[in-house]
């Protein structure tokens, strides 16, 4: 789009990465490490502050913020930044949420059935999302998506912009996607007509 989009505003102090971050912070996750370009202003992520009802929050993972130098260069580089962040402790991961900042109508309910549905498949190795099946079209999985710690050597191999989802084609992994019912809950923001369509969603 040309600009620092997560700071654009579905309405007055509701910038857009703001709403994919809130979610985060109402699920069961431990930790979400947020990967930033080195120019972003981070004012976004400083909305949090101003979320009614945050205060009343007593379980919220923390929050790292986490600068990719080559963010530019391919969503890869933003996933294997913060998969390194999150273990730099040494601590061991069962599995790690993917989720786009430009993603707005992302619930807490969906990473939460995410989660759900890989605790009782844990022979899994990922659980996506995918919009509402048409036969006329191929499934397209997509964010947000929890992988499972058997494809972190993977995602540490990751090249380009494809993210992981080049991995979910190969036989070498076994997964599943989870069909969401509301198509605007996957709406990813990429062009102005998509910021259009979000505030009018968001201000309905």
């Amino acid at each position: 789009m040309g600009v620092q989009k997560q700071s654009l505003e579905l309405s007055k102090g509701r910038p857009l990465g703001l709403m994919a971050l809130h979610a985060l912070s109402l699920s069961p996750l431990k930790e979400v490490a947020v990967v930033v370009h080195p120019d972003d202003s981070l004012t976004w992520i400083k909305a949090m502050s101003e979320v009614p009802g945050k205060e009343t929050l007593t379980c919220m993972p923390a929050v790292h913020v986490v600068i990719c130098p080559e963010a530019s260069g391919g969503m890869s580089y933003s996933i294997r930044s913060g998969l390194a962040a999150l273990m730099s402790d040494g601590q061991e991961l069962d599995a790690v949420v993917v989720a786009l900042a430009d993603q707005p109508f992302v619930s807490e309910r969906t990473i939460i059935r995410l989660i759900d549905y890989w605790r009782m498949h844990p022979e899994l190795d990922y659980v996506a999302s995918k919009a509402k099946h048409n036969e006329e079209t191929a499934d397209v999985l997509m964010p947000p998506v929890l992988i499972a710690s058997s494809m972190f050597e993977a995602l540490h191999g990751l090249k380009g912009d494809s993210g992981a989802r080049q991995l979910f084609k190969s036989s070498a992994f076994q997964g599943c996607g989870l069909v969401v019912l509301d198509e605007m809950a996957l709406h990813d923001v990429d062009t102005p007509s998509d910021m259009d369509l979000a505030r009018k969603h968001f201000q309905a």
